[in-house]
Protein backbone atom coordinates (compact mmCIF):
# COMPACT_ATOMS: atom_id res chain seq x y z
CA UNK A 1 0.00 0.00 0.00
CA UNK A 2 1.49 3.65 -1.07
CA UNK A 3 1.88 6.32 1.52
CA UNK A 4 -0.70 8.22 -0.22
CA UNK A 5 -3.15 5.35 0.25
CA UNK A 6 -1.86 5.03 4.32
CA UNK A 7 -2.63 8.29 4.87
CA UNK A 8 -6.31 8.60 3.11
CA UNK A 9 -7.27 5.34 5.31
CA UNK A 10 -5.42 7.08 8.58
CA UNK A 11 -7.82 9.97 7.66
CA UNK A 12 -10.64 8.01 7.20
CA UNK A 13 -10.51 5.95 10.43
CA UNK A 14 -9.85 9.10 12.40
CA UNK A 15 -13.05 10.45 11.10
CA UNK A 16 -15.18 7.69 12.55
CA UNK A 17 -16.53 8.06 15.96
CA UNK A 18 -14.71 4.87 17.51
CA UNK A 19 -14.85 3.70 21.28
CA UNK A 20 -11.70 2.40 22.66
CA UNK A 21 -12.55 -0.67 22.50
CA UNK A 22 -13.35 -0.76 19.08
CA UNK A 23 -9.92 1.18 18.54
CA UNK A 24 -8.27 -1.44 20.44
CA UNK A 25 -10.26 -4.18 18.06
CA UNK A 26 -9.13 -2.56 14.95
CA UNK A 27 -5.41 -1.99 15.39
CA UNK A 28 -5.67 -5.73 16.64
CA UNK A 29 -7.09 -6.62 13.61
CA UNK A 30 -4.37 -4.33 11.30
CA UNK A 31 -1.60 -6.04 12.57
CA UNK A 32 0.23 -8.66 10.50
CA UNK A 33 -0.23 -12.15 12.05
CA UNK A 34 3.18 -13.40 13.64
CA UNK A 35 2.37 -17.22 12.28
CA UNK A 36 0.80 -17.84 9.70
CA UNK A 37 -1.34 -20.99 9.05
CA UNK A 38 -1.64 -23.16 5.49
CA UNK A 39 -5.39 -22.36 4.97
CA UNK A 40 -5.96 -25.49 3.56
CA UNK A 41 -5.76 -26.70 6.65
CA UNK A 42 -8.94 -25.46 7.50
CA UNK A 43 -10.82 -24.78 4.28
CA UNK A 44 -11.25 -26.32 0.96
CA UNK A 45 -11.02 -23.11 -1.14
CA UNK A 46 -8.01 -22.12 1.23
CA UNK A 47 -10.00 -19.01 2.58
CA UNK A 48 -7.33 -16.20 3.59
CA UNK A 49 -9.30 -16.29 6.90
CA UNK A 50 -7.69 -19.34 7.83
CA UNK A 51 -4.26 -17.79 7.11
CA UNK A 52 -4.33 -16.50 10.20
CA UNK A 53 -3.66 -18.11 13.70
CA UNK A 54 -5.49 -16.10 15.57
CA UNK A 55 -8.77 -16.57 13.56
CA UNK A 56 -8.05 -20.33 13.61
CA UNK A 57 -8.01 -20.17 17.40
CA UNK A 58 -11.14 -18.02 17.72
CA UNK A 59 -12.89 -20.23 15.60
CA UNK A 60 -11.89 -23.36 17.73
CA UNK A 61 -12.93 -21.45 20.61
CA UNK A 62 -16.57 -21.05 19.50
CA UNK A 63 -16.57 -24.61 18.48
CA UNK A 64 -15.19 -26.16 21.94
CA UNK A 65 -18.17 -23.33 23.27
CA UNK A 66 -21.05 -24.91 20.94
CA UNK A 67 -20.24 -28.42 22.56
CA UNK A 68 -20.21 -27.48 25.80
CA UNK A 69 -22.96 -28.73 28.41
CA UNK A 70 -23.96 -25.01 29.64
CA UNK A 71 -24.75 -24.46 25.81
CA UNK A 72 -27.82 -22.60 24.82
CA UNK A 73 -29.27 -22.65 21.02
CA UNK A 74 -32.29 -20.76 19.25
CA UNK A 75 -33.89 -22.44 16.72
CA UNK A 76 -35.06 -20.67 13.66
CA UNK A 77 -37.17 -22.63 11.91
CA UNK A 78 -39.31 -19.69 10.12
CA UNK A 79 -38.86 -16.08 8.94
CA UNK A 80 -41.23 -14.86 12.03
CA UNK A 81 -37.97 -17.10 14.52
CA UNK A 82 -35.85 -14.75 12.76
CA UNK A 83 -37.92 -11.46 13.46
CA UNK A 84 -37.97 -12.33 17.16
CA UNK A 85 -35.07 -13.31 17.80
CA UNK A 86 -33.83 -10.10 16.26
CA UNK A 87 -36.29 -7.69 17.60
CA UNK A 88 -35.44 -9.54 21.17
CA UNK A 89 -32.02 -7.71 20.74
Amino acid sequence: MTTFALNNLWSYLQGLSLSQSDREWLAEKLREPSNSVDPYLYSPSGDSFFSDARNVAAVEEDIAAAHSPEASFTRLECKEDILEMIDAL
